[in-house]
């Protein structure tokens, strides 16, 4: 229904007619009629006459009539009034037809009355037959009434049916007004959420803005504070002041990692707005351990953690409390990783409650990772130079080591010619002591001679201390001879501006040691010493028993019960610092100057205790001199059962003398050779020599491999005497070996003889020596 036809029947005369004044002008209308048939039907005077002034049963008639058309009049104006109240409250209408049933029962009503009339008052039959046979006029004049009625009915109903037309077309139009209505209110509501929203979305949109781009200018600031820094303190502090100064948050702080049994986050360096204090021991200590601190989650699980704070949370942790009660909002706190593993932590506080978004907290993660990679960077830089000192420190001591193995090779070489010579001097000495009589003066000439040799031996051994190059051999000793041993050399060795005093225990207990190794313990000490008193000073050697029991094991570190000799060096030098002394025993750890020493000394000291079972204690006092104490387990083997007295050398001699064995002796060196053949020919020994393993093998072909033991050098020109020994016993298995060499370094070859159970002698030796490992060697099975 669109407006026009709206208009149209806002025009209809619906509304503006009045039923029963229409029924009073059919009344009208009737009573003419009545009127013209009474003239013209019943002849009853003039037209005026009857319209003015009828009888009085045709007045009655005619006033009955005009009442039921009044009536009617009135019921439809009644009728109409409920049709407009129906608009206004939205009533039921009327039923279709209605108006029309009504009209034909006033009309069915009107011909019953004129049925009475024509029987009562015209006396024209009964009322059945005017009922239903009345004469033409009447039926005329009936049917004309009739036709007035249903015409005026039709009209009325006509009229309600055009109303209720209007009325419906009037509704539809104003539903769909309404939904017209309700369409553009929706559609403006809709509008007005989408610009809303627009809105809103405009305002997080710039919000992000001016964080992204808050973040993105901290964060190239902060690159380039990490590209000039050169140290990791000043790189933490300048960090944490941009952040704060550029990116305008409240605090910002950096932790790192500690673990100390357990996992704690140490504050190095902060950063905050100078209207703001904070106690950042509070903010890293968890003070109550069911609300633990996030800064250590997030250095133990490697991701970030976002707070907001809220000032009603009475069961908040105190630092937690701490945090809000200064007007913070919200914390951001970063993990530093180098690849998977957390160092530390970036902490940064804000007073706004919005703060640290998506898009922020992924540009202040790439600071923290950009952080941690500088210190990385940093700490890589640091290790490098220190590496690069500790390569040139190094290289100098190898160098230093280098040097020291040069002479410690010169000085295997030379001992290796120089005991070949002693043991000449030695053998050809006991040759001749033994056609000579004891008491005569060459005798005593003799011995003279054999002694000097062998103290001869004595110092190439320990010379050869300096170059390590001494094979270990537990033997029972006596750590006073050692001492008295290289006193005599001490003097030259450490100078005359140091006085060397010894409080030597005269019923020292022996110990199982290798005397090389001993003086090489005794004499790093010692040097050690010297070094520590530049200006001179006072070295006491002592020595003493200890014997220590659960109780005294309490008071010394690294003791055990037990007896011990105790040996104790104490100079009156400069002392060391707690830091020096921790580190003493380090491999290249020194305190003197480049190419003074190798850092290696103490080192070998350690070594060597520890491979003997004992151990040192150190104590020192910078200014007044430092004290070692040496303990080594005892034995109860004494030092007298572990050496044979040159005074009783002629009688041993005697006991050892051979029975005819055959021995193949292979030695290179022509004069050892000589006098060794001599000796044990003189001993009651059968003796083919050689200067060669191939030579030796050629007397070993020969002979039929019929010799008892081979007694051979280590060191031969064309083979090591190991591979001639191995080669012979190839060939006989059960046959007796006996190996010796001069040198002292690895051409002793002292690992493989004590692997393959090969017994040894080392040049020099004595006769006596000789003959008697002889001896032991025929005798074992």
């Amino acid at each position: 229904m669109n407006m026009k036809k709206l208009i149209y029947f806002k025009r209809q005369p619906l509304r503006s007619m009045n039923l029963i004044g229409l029924s009073v002008f059919f009344s009208l209308f009737y009573w003419m009629m009545e009127s013209v048939r009474d003239v013209l039907v019943f002849n009853r005077g003039r037209l005026l006459e009857r319209l003015f002034t009828p009888d009085p049963m045709s007045l009655w008639m005619r006033l009955l009539i005009v009442m039921i058309l009044v009536l009617f009049g009135v019921y439809a104006q009644s009728l109409k009034n409920k049709l407009e109240d129906a608009d206004r409250k939205r009533t039921r209408t009327v039923r279709r037809m209605g108006m029309i049933y009504r009209g034909l029962g006033f009309a069915l009503l009107y011909w019953f009355l004129e049925a009475l009339r024509d029987v009562f008052i015209f006396n024209k039959g009964s009322l059945l037959e005017r009922l239903t046979h009345p004469d033409p006029v009447s039926v005329w004049m009936r049917m004309l009434a009739i036709c007035i009625m249903l015409l005026f009915s039709i009209y009325a109903q006509n009229l309600f049916e055009e109303r209720e037309k209007a009325k419906q077309a009037l509704q539809n139009a104003h539903d769909e007004l309404e939904d017209l209505i309700r369409q553009r209110t929706a559609e403006l509501s809709r509008s007005y959420e989408l610009l809303k929203k627009e809105n809103e979305e405009r305002r997080r949109v710039e919000d992000e803005l001016l964080k992204v781009n808050r973040a993105l200018k901290t964060l190239s600031q902060c690159n380039e504070v990490m590209v000039r820094a050169v140290e990791e303190s000043a790189l933490l502090n300048n960090i944490c002041k941009t952040i704060v100064g550029i990116g305008g948050y409240q605090l910002a702080w950096v932790g790192l990692a500690e673990t100390n049994g357990k996992l704690h986050v140490r504050p190095v360096s902060h950063a905050n707005q100078a209207d703001y204090g904070v106690d950042l021991g509070l903010l890293t200590d968890s003070m109550d351990e069911s609300k633990p601190n996030p800064i250590d989650d997030v250095v133990r699980t490697g991701q970030p953690i976002i707070i907001k704070y809220k000032y009603s949370q009475a069961e908040a942790a105190p630092w937690m409390k701490y945090i809000a009660e200064r007007g913070i909002s919200a914390s951001l706190f970063l993990p530093l990783k180098t690849g998977e593993k957390p160092i530390g932590a970036l902490n940064i506080y804000s007073t706004e409650s919005d703060a640290f978004d998506t898009n922020e907290m992924e540009l202040l993660q790439e600071l923290a990772d950009d952080l941690a990679f500088g210190i990385t960077a940093l700490r890589t830089h640091l290790e490098r130079n220190r590496a690069e000192a500790d390569k040139e420190r190094i290289q100098a001591q190898l160098l230093h080591a280098q040097k020291l193995e040069a002479v410690g090779i010169l000085a295997g070489g030379v001992a290796h010619d120089f005991n070949n010579l002693l043991t000449a001097i030695q053998v050809s000495a006991d040759l001749a002591m033994l056609d000579v009589d004891e008491a005569t003066p060459v005798y005593r000439t003799l011995q003279e001679i054999h002694q000097v040799s062998s103290h001869a031996g004595d110092l190439t051994r320990q010379l050869l201390l300096f170059s390590r190059k001494h094979p270990m051999e537990y033997v029972p000793m006596n750590l006073n001879r050692t001492v008295e041993n290289l006193k005599k050399m001490l003097n030259r060795l450490i100078g005359e501006d140091i006085e060397i005093q010894t409080r030597l225990d005269a019923e020292i207990w022996n110990v199982m040691a290798d005397q090389g190794t001993m003086e090489q313990v005794v004499m790093n000490l010692i040097l050690n010493a010297r070094d520590a008193m530049p200006d001179g000073g006072r070295l006491t050697i002592q020595t003493c028993n200890a014997e220590l029991n659960p109780a005294t094991v309490q008071k010394i570190p690294e003791s055990r019960p037990g007896r011990f000799v105790k040996l104790t060096l104490q100079d009156t030098g400069v002392g060391m610092t707690p830091e020096t002394l921790s580190r003493i025993f380090e491999p290249f750890f020194s305190t003197k100057g480049p190419g003074k020493g190798t850092g290696l000394g103490l080192s070998v000291v350690y070594g060597i205790v520890k491979q003997h079972e004992g151990w040192i204690i150190v104590t020192s006092v910078p200014g007044k001199g430092s004290n070692f104490d040496v303990y080594m387990p005892a034995v109860s083997v004494s030092a007298s059962e572990s050496a044979v007295s040159m005074a009783k050398e002629t009688e041993v001699q005697n006991n050892l003398q051979g029975n005819g064995e055959r021995i193949l002796l292979v030695e290179d060196e022509r004069s050892v050779q000589e006098f060794t053949v001599k000796a044990l020919i003189r001993s009651g020994y059968a003796v083919t020599s050689a200067s060669s393993s191939e030579e030796a093998m050629q007397w070993f072909e020969k002979e039929g491999g019929k010799f008892d033991l081979v007694f051979s050098d280590v060191v031969l020109p064309d083979q090591s005497g190991i591979e001639l020994v191995e080669k012979v016993q190839t060939k006989k298995p059960k046959i007796k070996v006996l190996l010796c060499s001069g040198y002292t370094d690895q051409k002793s070859q002292w690992p493989i003889i004590r692997k393959k159970g090969f017994r040894y002698l080392q040049k020099p030796y004595s006769l006596n020596d000789l003959l008697k490992t002889l001896k032991e060697v025929l005798k074992k099975e």
